[in-house]
């Protein structure tokens, strides 16, 4: 019994994830920023599981490398802390994650006219700090150097 219309393997979500990554370019918004961390952490499950990719992706060893990597792990603290409200069981890397409106916020000519766009910044225990966009960008990066170094064709 298939529950995620539309969605049937891990190439499925990485498309989405693509998109994802496309609606924030459009408009940094939360609820963009909240499904594209949803989508870029979850895709490790659905790595893990889909059996129509190498099996060499989805040893033990992947998938804990997978839960290592910087970006996923960065991206594994945003998803979690909103899909259960707090973080409760792991120590996060991230120190805040925090969005605002207004003026000098967001890109110029994005968003709503006298509203502006969103502005979301991350940081991180290091003292890191990225965009939105900047972040959306460097954890796509990541999931498709996954897939290139597995030959998993897009």
């Amino acid at each position: 019994m298939n529950l995620t219309p539309g969605l049937t393997s891990a190439v499925d979500l990485l498309h989405k994830l693509q998109r994802d990554v496309s609606h924030l370019n459009e408009e940094i918004t939360s609820d963009h920023f909240f499904n594209f961390v949803i989508t870029g952490y979850s895709l490790i499950d659905w790595v893990k599981h889909d059996a129509s990719l190498p099996a060499s992706a989805r040893t033990p060893e992947e998938i804990d490398g997978l839960h290592r990597e910087p970006w996923l792990k960065v991206c594994g603290d945003l998803a979690t802390a909103s899909k259960h409200y707090t973080l409760t069981r792991r120590k996060p890397v991230v120190t805040s994650a925090e969005a605002q409106r207004g003026w000098g916020k967001g890109r110029y000519g994005k968003g709503g006219y006298g509203v502006g766009e969103e502005e979301i910044v991350i940081r991180i225990n290091n003292d890191s700090e990225w965009t939105a966009l900047e972040f959306a960008c460097g954890v796509l990066q990541a999931w498709l150097q996954f897939f290139e170094r597995h030959g998993i064709r897009l």
